[in-house]
């Protein structure tokens, strides 16, 4: 019974990982920071012309699923974002994305 609680609960985060993906301004903040640099919100918001209250609510969602961290910085400086190292599974579905569109054009 065990391993059946274990399968569930990885298919909950994998349903998890995929719908995080769904929304097309999340995939967009993903692909803006795959460069593995530090950037902040402002950055962000202002480089995918989005309010900055939209684009935190996102940054939140892909933190919550190990897509994004925030990088420790010294009060009062604004947070920076980048990518977290638990998220190759965001890397895979870009690229996975990427395929599936090169395929249909």
């Amino acid at each position: 019974m065990g391993s059946e609680e274990g399968g569930k609960r990885r298919d909950k985060e994998s349903h998890y990982r995929c719908a995080t993906l769904l929304h097309p301004l999340r995939e967009r903040i993903l692909r803006l920071t795959r460069s593995d640099e530090e950037v902040g919100l402002s950055d962000i918001a202002a480089e995918l012309d989005e309010a900055p209250g939209r684009v935190a609510y996102h940054l939140r969602v892909l933190i919550r699923r190990n897509a994004l961290k925030v990088v420790p910085k010294c009060r009062p400086a604004p947070p920076l974002y980048r990518w977290s190292p638990a998220a190759e599974w965001a890397r895979k579905m870009l690229d996975e994305i990427d395929e599936l569109g090169s395929e249909g054009g």
